[in-house]
């Protein structure tokens, strides 16, 4: 059942690999966890021997804000793959005339293309899924702009580094 993320708390990134239902390793650590669901969005937390009542308001996909013992947090949670996509998508440099180009963060197979070229894209929209490693990535984009380009289609499988789409 291990399952790992990468958790950024108030701009401070924790990976989280979750390796049963009872026991988790944050940032290297071994701790024995439980997660009680108190109501909808209210939980009771407790690592190790520490207790934590949390209020959970979903922004987004993966942005959630975090009420913890009355104490506001900001979240983001990802995979690994997701974040090593975002990241990569981030460190993506715009050119001169104002284009930028996506590319692929990782090989894998495009599974669905959500847009078209001459759409308008809002910042974080959802452009295309992406399989790798047997897991879906929705990738988004990470500037509003128009789609001027479109270089793969459903069905085919890309490399790392493989152009995607241009924005503009």
């Amino acid at each position: 059942m291990s399952k790992n993320f990468i958790v950024t708390i108030n701009g401070s990134k924790k990976q989280i690999n979750i390796l049963n239902s009872s026991v988790a390793i944050i940032d290297k650590k071994k701790v024995d966890f439980e997660l009680l669901k108190l109501k909808e969005d209210n939980y009771l937390l407790r690592i190790n021997n520490y207790f934590y009542e949390i209020c959970t308001d979903k922004i987004d996909h993966e942005k959630y804000s975090l009420f913890v013992n009355g104490n506001k947090i900001d979240t983001i949670t990802r995979t690994e793959l997701q974040e090593k996509a975002a990241r990569l998508i981030n460190e993506a440099k715009i050119s001169s005339n104002n284009k930028l180009e996506i590319k692929a963060p990782m090989p894998g197979l495009i599974l669905k293309i959500k847009k078209k070229v001459g759409e308008v894209i809002k910042q974080g929209e959802s452009i295309l899924i992406l399989e790798a490693m047997k897991m879906e990535n929705d990738l988004r984009t990470p500037v509003s702009g128009s789609i001027i380009e479109i270089f793969v289609t459903e069905g085919i499988a890309v490399e790392k580094g493989d152009k995607l789409f241009t924005i503009e």
